[in-house]
């Protein structure tokens, strides 16, 4: 007996699916198992890994430096904050499908043990500001 794909499925796929964009790459002969085992090493999916892979490259183009991972619980957003080569703290995030990274304040403006409050309070900041008109 075969499984009944339902409306319900059918609208979360499509909803995921309207959420994502897609990149199609091509890769040396062999290299697709070398990196999809790399993902599974590091305990990430394939689409994870590259992702990740992607976004530290541009980082280290740019001359940014990854500080860490925030998180608003209030508005349910997520976004990185960087070190710029020029000192200065930058958040990453994504907001209705926009990828923006914003100037922050200086490194010396932010005392060391107040960066993971900076950081998930410069999002929910950058958040109102952009999203919500500054409420």
């Amino acid at each position: 007996m075969g499984a009944i794909y339902t409306k319900a499925q059918k609208a979360a796929t499509q909803k995921y699916i309207n959420s994502t964009d897609q990149i199609r790459v091509r890769t040396s002969k062999g290299n697709l198992d070398f990196i999809k085992n790399h993902a599974m090493n590091m305990g990430e999916s394939f689409g994870e890994f590259v992702n990740r892979a992607i976004t530290e490259a541009i980082y280290r183009d740019r001359g940014d430096v990854f500080v860490e991972n925030t998180h608003s619980d209030e508005y349910g957003i997520s976004g990185k904050l960087l070190l710029s080569k020029d000192n200065q703290y930058e958040m990453d995030y994504i907001i209705d499908g926009v990828r923006k990274i914003k100037l922050l304040d200086k490194r010396e403006d932010v005392p060391e043990n107040f960066i993971s409050d900076y950081a998930w309070m410069s999002l929910e900041n950058e958040y109102e500001s952009d999203l919500l008109g500054g409420e």
